[in-house]
C-alpha cells in the first residue's frame, strides 16, 4: 500500500499564526503602554513631576502624578474637599455625603440678571481680579500646602464673584475656569509670551512679553530635568512616619504600599549648569508608582531663579 502524501494543514497553520501574532501584538502593546505611562517608571514619574513644576510653575497639574490622584481623578478630589463645601455652605452638607436633597448655590434659582446675560465679559473680569491673589497664595503657601491655596482662593472667589455679578451663584465650573486661567497666566509670567494673532481676522490676541526665566537665564533659555540618583527607602520605616490621616482623604492605606524610593531630580540649564535639585519620594501601589506629595518639599522649584 502506498504511503499517503502528508498534506499541509492550512487551518492549523492559520490558528498558530493568529496566536503568534496576537501574543506579539499583546506584548508590543504592553511595552508601548509601559513606556508611555510614566506611572510604571519611578524615575520618569519623579522627573515628570519636577519638570511640570519647573517649566511653568505649575504645581496644580503636577499633583496629577501624586497620591492625591490615586483614589479618584484630581478634579473630583478638589470638588469633594474644597468646592462642594463652598457650593453647599449654607446647608447641612457633609464632605463625601449625598447632595441630591440639598439646594446649593449651583442651583439656577441663584442666577441673577448679570449671570444670565453675561457674554463672557464679566467672567473675564473675575479671572483678572483673581490673578494677583492667586500669585499671592502661591508665594505665601507654595503648592505643598494645597489645602490653604484652595480654601483661601475659593473663599476669595465667591466673595469677588458676588461683587462682580451681584448674586451668589457658584459652581465647580466657575472655580476651574478662573483658577486654571490664573495657573496659565502665572506660567506665562515665567516663560514669557509671543505675539499671537487671530488666524481669521488678523486681530492681535496677545503681545510679546519677557518672562522671569528669560530675564534670569536669557531669552532662549532651556531647562532640562534629569533623574540622577535612585535610593531604596525602608518601606516599614516610611509607613510608620506616614501621615495616615491625609492618606485617608486620598483613599490610600499604607498597607497598599509595597515599595518606596527616593529619586533625586536635577534641573539643568542648556549649558549644563545645575540650578536646582529635589529629592522626590515615590511609592508603589499595585503596578503603579505615585509621588508622595506629603513628604516631598517642592519649595526650591519656585524660587531657584531669584
Amino acid at each position: 500500500m502506498a504511503n499517503k502524501e502528508k498534506s499541509f494543514n492550512t487551518k492549523l497553520y492559520a490558528v498558530i499564526t493568529f496566536i503568534a501574532i496576537a501574543v506579539f501584538l499583546s506584548l508590543t502593546c504592553v511595552l508601548t503602554f509601559k513606556a508611555r505611562y510614566t506611572a510604571f517608571h519611578p524615575e520618569e514619574l519623579a522627573r515628570t513631576y519636577v519638570d511640570t513644576i519647573v517649566q511653568t510653575g505649575d504645581g496644580y497639574n503636577a499633583y496629577k502624578n501624586t497620591l492625591a490622584s490615586k483614589g479618584s481623578k484630581y478634579g473630583d478630589f478638589i470638588r469633594k474637599y474644597y468646592i462642594n463645601p463652598a457650593v453647599y455652605r449654607d446647608t447641612d452638607f457633609e464632605i463625601g455625603g449625598n447632595t441630591d436633597s440639598l439646594t446649593g448655590y449651583n442651583d439656577d434659582s441663584f442666577k441673577g440678571e448679570k449671570t444670565l446675560n453675561d457674554d463672557g465679559t464679566l467672567s473675564g473680569q473675575l479671572t483678572e481680579k483673581m490673578y494677583a491673589y492667586y500669585v499671592q497664595l502661591v508665594e505665601e503657601y507654595g503648592w505643598d500646602d494645597y489645602a490653604s491655596v484652595y480654601s483661601s482662593y475659593i473663599a476669595k472667589l465667591t466673595e469677588t464673584r458676588e461683587e462682580v455679578f451681584g448674586d451668589k451663584y457658584f459652581t465647580d465650573e466657575i472655580f476651574f475656569t478662573a483658577f486654571e486661567a490664573n495657573v496659565s497666566e502665572y506660567g506665562d509670567s515665567l516663560t514669557g509670551t509671543q505675539d499671537v494673532f487671530d488666524e481669521n481676522t488678523g486681530v492681535q490676541l496677545s503681545s510679546k512679553s519677557t518672562g522671569v526665566y528669560q530675564t534670569a537665564y536669557g531669552e532662549d533659555y532651556k531647562f532640562t530635568c534629569v533623574a540622577d540618583e535612585v535610593k531604596t527607602v525602608d518601606a516599614d520605616e516610611y509607613k510608620k512616619a506616614a501621615n495616615t490621616q491625609i492618606f485617608e482623604t486620598y483613599g490610600v492605606s499604607t498597607d497598599d504600599i509595597s515599595e518606596v524610593q527616593s529619586v533625586k531630580v536635577k534641573v539643568n540649564t542648556e549649558n549644563g549648569e545645575e540650578v536646582a535639585s529635589l529629592d522626590v519620594t515615590v511609592v508603589k501601589i499595585g503596578m503603579s508608582w505615585y509621588v508622595d506629595n506629603t513628604v516631598t518639599d517642592t519649595a526650591v522649584l519656585y524660587n531657584f531663579y531669584n
